[in-house]
């Protein structure tokens, strides 16, 4: 024990204890792994044994790791000899051998025996030897595979190999197997460790809508810039179809996607005017982004041939956004202010939008005026803008549109507690001359002036006593934050109806800002005298270390001092709530009550199970009304549920239900069993749409997945 501690003082800051870390240099981090674990030093050299772990440069872009049962390390050269369970990481690679020679600092790898791998492939042979100096690893008699089990399906058989780490590896008298059988040789095949496999995806399936079909998406090996995939389709009652789609990554000069799809379909139905649409049916999607410190660029462009080619071909997209965009965006970021270019024409006819073409915004954010109290913020804008709607012969207007919002701010703490911040802001708006056939109008000037306050308190109480094994309680806070906020704006010198209206106010279920530049239809802003009134409650707990709500609550609403004639003296009563009694339950309400006609407008309600890994669920209710409407016929009723359950790391089976209680029916009930086939994926999915309506709408479907990993997963003994 003498000699021992005596070696760890010569070593310089060596900790010895079991399970501790032994610490000679800056570089290396020695630690024992098993009970009975031992580490000496003599003269720069540590013996471990009994397990154990070594860690070079550890967070650094060259870190290694070697664990072993036993180990000699030379720390002045990187020099060490394994024995036993070794396992070196280094590179995003793994080597296991039961002895094996390396040097930290040159790299260098020698094994009689070794297998090694990482997320996409894995290989094991004899005879390997290697460094960076010669920047490449050689090894004879080697298998290699991508499939991620211990028995592959697939495998290469090499005589000799050259593995370029993060480059390629080329394989000299190779043959391919598919199990026990071979299938090809190949005296030479090189594979690149930078580009992507090829990928495959298929999924054969019956439609009632396309007939039996074949989807099917070959990707193509790609470089760290460019990648992509053709789609060959084929379905028996709508014909061919086909696409490219591409991706690349620019460097500094951005990255984005090509989406392309033309299909020959024999059977494309009417458009929403009872018109046929043509038989060939085009889609071009195009995306790219870029950032450059605080100039960044976004653009998009969105052509379809008609209105229904994304709700026949790829509903998916089309449910999360029925009607894409066309623009280009240019946004300069500065500390204070910030100006923002963008353009917005339109390549589909069958859509209503308003084009900008283009519109140029400078906003200064809210600063402090020098070392006054006072607070400033502004938005100016000009835009040529053109209101076009759905159909290319409707009526069309455009113009000229300059618009300036000021506004100043006195913020004020009162009591420590008390926040209040009145303002006072105007606005001029200028429209230019019409043109176009839907309106005709000429130079004019809209003036308006607006003011209000906001006033908000926030309040908290802890209880520390506060517990509950059953509701994971550690502790709770609770904290009330009332709110006012009122606005005022005197009927402007021009009504809404008197101009252009390019821009308008949609639908929504929740209620729209009050205070500018928030509300941003400019072309409606009319006379406001309201007081919105909130009250949010929210009670924190500390769970799992972190601090978590358990219980949030905001509840809002508007009284209207002087309402418009389409406005009653209260607004709707909104209510959002989400309460999380445990880390894995969850619910979540949304509720919207229109107090003057006593009639539920919003009930959203959901609850979440997440228990396990192994499953979940949820059950929910949606009920929408919409604004202006009283009948109970004209609401919108749904019931869904989802269900997810893993049987293994092989099997799993998901559902989903959506049950229109209006009319009485399973609208919509999906339910998928997967399956990892070690190199693939599979999946069968049986899905049925029942909704009363068009033959667009209706469905049935059921179908196979195939798809070749291209990154499988660790095997568990490979």
């Amino acid at each position: 024990m003498k000699e021992l501690l005596s070696s760890c003082v010569l070593a310089g800051a060596v900790l010895c204890a079991d399970g501790a870390w032994a610490q000679a240099v800056g570089d290396w981090k020695i630690q024992t792994t098993g009970p009975d674990g031992d580490i000496e030093f003599s003269n720069g050299v540590a013996h471990g044994r009994g397990g154990v772990l070594v860690k070079y440069r550890e967070g650094q872009p060259n870190a290694a790791e070697l664990t072993a049962d036993k180990a000699t390390l030379t720390q002045a050269t990187g020099e060490v000899t394994a024995f036993g369970n070794v396992v070196l990481r280094r590179e995003g690679m793994i080597w296991k051998a039961e002895r094996l020679d390396y040097n930290f600092k040159t790299k260098r790898v020698k094994s009689a025996h070794f297998r090694g791998g990482n997320l996409s492939m894995f290989f094991k042979g004899e005879q390997m030897d290697g460094n960076k100096t010669d920047g490449f690893y050689t090894a004879r008699n080697v298998t290699f595979t991508t499939d991620d089990n211990p028995k592959p399906d697939y495998y290469i058989k090499a005589k000799k190999v050259h593995i370029v780490p993060g480059e390629k590896i080329e394989f000299y008298g190779a043959s391919l197997y598919a199990g026990k059988l071979p299938v090809a040789y190949m005296p030479y095949y090189r594979r690149s460790l930078k580009r992507h496999p090829w990928n495959v995806h298929l999924e054969p399936g019956i439609r009632s809508n396309w007939g039996a079909y074949l989807l099917s998406a070959w990707r193509w090996p790609s470089s760290d810039r460019f990648g992509g995939e053709m789609n060959l389709d084929y379905r028996a009652e709508r014909g061919f179809a086909l696409g490219p789609d591409l991706n690349w990554n620019l460097g500094n000069w951005g990255s984005g996607e090509l989406e392309s799809y033309l299909a020959f379909d024999d059977d494309p139905m009417n458009d929403s005017s009872g018109n046929p649409l043509n038989r060939e049916r085009q889609r071009l999607a195009i995306t790219h982004k870029a950032k450059w410190d605080d100039l960044s660029l976004l653009s998009a462009l969105n052509y379809e041939s008609d209105e229904y080619v994304r709700r026949d071909f790829f509903e998916h997209e089309y449910r999360e956004n029925a009607q894409p965009q066309t623009f280009l965006e240019l946004n300069q970021n500065w500390t204070d202010y910030n100006l923002n270019f963008l353009t917005q024409p339109r390549l589909n006819d069958h859509y209503g939008t308003v084009e900008r073409l283009p519109d140029l915004k400078f906003t200064g954010l809210r600063q402090r005026i020098k070392d006054t109290p006072f607070y400033y913020d502004q938005e100016t804008s000009i835009a040529y803008l053109r209101r076009k709607y759905a159909n290319e012969n409707s009526p069309w207007f455009g113009g000229m549109r300059m618009d300036t919002l000021h506004q100043f701010y006195l913020p004020q703490t009162y009591f420590g507690w008390l926040q209040f911040t009145p303002r006072i802001g105007g606005r001029w708006t200028h429209y230019g001359e019409t043109d176009g056939t839907g309106v005709s109008l000429n130079d004019q000037d809209r003036l308006l002036m607006n003011t209000g306050a906001e006033l908000s308190v926030k309040a908290s109480r802890f209880y520390p006593s506060a517990s509950s094994k059953w509701l994971d309680l550690d502790g709770l806070r609770h904290i009330v934050q009332p709110s006012l906020n009122y606005v005022f704006v005197p009927r402007p010198n021009k009504n809404p109806s008197d101009l252009p209206g390019y821009e308008y106010e949609l639908t929504s279920s929740r209620l729209l800002p009050i205070m500018y530049p928030d509300y941003n239809s400019i072309d409606q802003i009319d006379a406001q005298n309201a007081l919105r009134i909130g009250l949010r409650n929210r009670l924190q707990t500390r769970r799992n270390g972190q601090v978590e709500d358990f219980l949030d609550w905001n509840l809002y609403t508007d009284w209207r001092l002087n309402p418009l004639e389409d406005q009653n003296g209260f607004a709707d009563v909104f209510s959002d709530l989400s309460i999380r009694p445990r880390s894995w339950i969850a619910f979540g309400s949304g509720l919207r009550l229109d107090i003057d006609d006593d009639i539920w407008r919003v009930i959203n309600n959901s609850i979440t199970f997440e228990p396990q890994t192994r499953w979940s669920t949820r059950v929910g209710h949606f009920y929408y009304l919409e604004p202006g409407k009283t009948s109970k016929a004209d609401r919108d009723s749904v019931i869904y549920t989802s269900f997810a359950y893993r049987f293994n790391e092989d099997w799993s089976f998901g559902t989903s239900h959506y049950y229109d209680a209006k009319r009485g029916r399973l609208s919509d009930q999906t339910y998928t069993l997967y399956h990892d086939f070690r190199s693939w994926t599979g999946y069968l999915n049986l899905r049925m749409i029942d909704s009363e309506g068009s033959s667009r709408e209706d469905d049935f479907q059921i179908s196979l997945n195939f798809s070749l990993k291209s990154r499988p997963q660790p095997p568990k003994q490979y």
